[in-house]
């Protein structure tokens, strides 16, 4: 078949058209106009609104499918076009292309008790697309699990810290699907015309706590025991204010509220198409990528952590260098032979490179790292030859130098990954 997928460049879509591929069909791949794919349709779907925007690419389809979608607004990506107008254009170009076939990926929550702009807008297009006389199915999962997924990475990276915060006690219940399991319910709708004119959940096998996930997931990276710490609601609306603020990361106001609500189905449809019950949780992670999930997960908080600790310590110490080692620092200078105005500007010039080098730090180039190992290796030398019994010094304040000096090697060489 000859198959249009929306939002190939996102985590469902991609996957889907992925699936779809390997059994042979032709998949016309979509990608925003903006995003930096190299092929495929080109489409503004803040823009394209009108049937007149579809039509021309709907040339030879035999079924479409949407899978548009973002969980947070910005000033280039609205609910309302992305979410609403843009998928009824298209379905209503169906219609008139004479393509009976439509595949809606919506959300779970999407029904008459939405309040979020999230699922309003999913609930807007799915509304319009079951009045049309087309051979349609809704699909609507709940939080679907694999590599390359948002979602994922954010609970992945929560399960694998050595103390986990919860919302509350972590009894927020959900029914995580894995995307393989996703991506073969669409192939069967699309292979065996299966689900006509249906609204389908798309949900693992059983309801979990937030808490009972992270604890399944901890497990499937291969980690040993932790803590939970419950988190009070009110401090979590508070980060999800400060969320809505920045307009980044997971947390929001809505999410937060999209999560308090539950995300929970019947898996009765799932099972029935697949032929079998969906994957439960426990079979998520696979043996073969516990290790590369496992490290993945704990390098995303594990970076910034570092990144934050060495900007401490070099802004700490200008700082500190300046207000209360001043005559400390102009005497060792001294003993290098350097005349009293030039160290008192040498001086100076060092806190303040610190201090620079710290907020430097936090978003980092190779040309920074090596700036400060060349630094350290420069401040190491120098004192070791004017205070050498600094190694023996209780304090460290040289030996300390090593370990550092090695943190930040291990960060360059990983600059990569960032």
């Amino acid at each position: 078949m000859r198959i249009l997928i929306t939002g190939t460049t996102g985590f469902i879509g991609s996957a889907l058209a992925t699936a779809l591929a390997h059994r042979g069909h032709e998949v016309l791949r979509c990608t925003h106009r903006h995003s930096n794919a190299e092929t495929g349709i080109s489409v503004d779907y803040m823009r394209d609104v009108t049937q007149a925007d579809w039509l021309p690419r709907l040339r030879g389809v035999d079924a479409v499918i949407n899978a548009v979608g973002i969980l947070r607004e910005t000033a280039q990506a609205r609910f309302e076009p992305l979410h609403h107008r843009a998928p009824v254009a298209l379905f209503q170009a169906c219609r008139s292309a004479g393509v009976k076939r439509v595949i809606q990926i919506s959300a779970l929550g999407a029904d008459a008790q939405a309040s979020s702009a999230y699922h309003l807008s999913k609930k807007a297009a799915d509304d319009v697309l079951r009045a049309l006389d087309l051979d349609w199915t809704i699909v609507q999962p709940s939080v679907v699990f694999g590599p390359g997924g948002a979602s994922t990475a954010l609970f992945l990276r929560l399960a694998s810290l050595p103390i986990i915060p919860l919302i509350g006690h972590g009894d927020q219940r959900m029914q995580p699907l894995h995307i393989d399991d996703l991506a073969m319910l669409v192939v069967q709708l699309i292979e065996e015309q299966k689900g006509l004119r249906q609204t389908i959940h798309a949900v693992g096998s059983a309801p979990v706590t937030l808490r009972q996930m992270l604890h399944s997931y901890r497990a499937g990276l291969g980690l040993g025991k932790t803590v939970f710490l419950p988190t009070p609601l009110p401090l979590i609306r508070l980060g999800a204010k400060f969320g809505d603020v920045v307009q980044s990361g997971a947390l929001s106001t809505e999410t937060l509220d999209m999560l308090l609500r539950g995300n929970t189905g019947d898996a009765a449809a799932v099972t029935a198409i697949l032929g079998r019950p969906p994957r439960p949780l426990q079979a998520f992670i696979a043996p073969t990528e516990s290790r590369s999930m496992r490290t993945d997960a704990v390098w995303q908080w594990l970076r910034p952590l570092l990144l934050g600790s060495i900007a401490l310590m070099w802004i700490t110490a200008g700082i500190v260098s300046w207000l209360y080692a001043r005559d400390a620092g102009l005497a060792l200078l001294d003993r290098l032979g350097l005349a009293p105005n030039l160290a008192q500007t040498a001086f100076a010039g060092a806190c303040l490179l610190d201090v620079g080098l710290g907020i430097a730090t936090l978003q980092p180039t190779r040309a920074v790292w090596v700036l400060q190992i060349a630094l350290i290796a420069f401040y190491t030398t120098a004192l070791s030859h004017v205070a050498p019994q600094l190694w023996l010094d209780p304090f460290g304040p040289l030996v300390k130098n090593i370990p550092l000096a090695a943190m930040i090697l291990g960060l360059m060489s990983l600059q990569g990954k960032s």
